[in-house]
């Protein structure tokens, strides 16, 4: 009778050790889908972060190119001042001028914007690009390396859960060998199997709250 209610425990032992584990394998399939929606979202920042980097930078050279124009005509404009010029050389270099400097003013207005010129009078295209940079950070998630961080987390609760599986299946073992076991060592390897049991159990706490 008494070997009968300790073989009834040690069933119910193995009935909870089975379900353990079942959560434990459930939670680190979780992590490795999570995982890899990590990653699926660090490749799409990743893209996205190329494609704004490459059209800015397309952007970006084509008003220096613009600002390279205006700084052509508007010099052109300046040489053809010349202070010893007869009266119609200088009414037809004066109309020249105002012709370029006229270019140059719509190309300053329309092609580029002028506050990115510096005070040495240089174009200044990283501060354009760090700008634009900025702005499309503020409306799209650039930053992939977050969700790779993340990724690489997910992975290590998974690795650590399908760890704890194993530990599981030891307290399953003995579990199993006390239940067929008629002497008394059949206490011993009960012991051991719930011994492994609880530390399946703090391998699922500390695999769901600390890793």
């Amino acid at each position: 009778m008494k070997n009968d209610g300790f073989k009834s425990n040690v069933a119910v032992l193995v009935a909870v050790v089975t379900v353990l584990g079942a959560m434990a394998a459930c939670l680190a399939t979780v992590a490795t889908s999570d995982a890899g929606d990590m990653d699926f979202a660090g490749l799409d920042a990743s893209i996205r972060a190329q494609k704004a980097e490459i059209i800015n930078e397309v952007i970006a050279y084509e008003h220096y190119r613009a600002f390279t124009n205006y700084i052509r005509y508007d010099q052109l404009g300046t040489l053809l001042y010349d202070p010893n010029a007869d009266e119609t050389t200088d009414l037809r270099n004066g109309a020249l001028q105002r012709e370029l400097w006229g270019v140059a003013s719509g190309i300053s207005s329309v092609f580029f914007s002028p506050r990115y010129i510096d005070s040495d009078g240089n174009y200044d295209i990283q501060r354009e690009l760090d700008e634009a940079w900025a702005q499309d950070s503020q409306s799209e998630d650039l930053d992939a390396q977050p969700f790779f961080d993340k990724s690489d987390k997910f992975r290590r609760r998974s690795s650590f859960l399908t760890a704890d599986m194993i530990v599981f299946a030891v307290s399953f073992w003995f579990l199993t060998i006390a239940q067929v076991t008629e002497k008394k060592i059949k206490y011993l390897w009960a012991g051991l199997g719930i011994l492994f049991g609880l530390a399946g159990i703090l391998g699922i706490l500390i695999g769901r709250f600390l890793l």
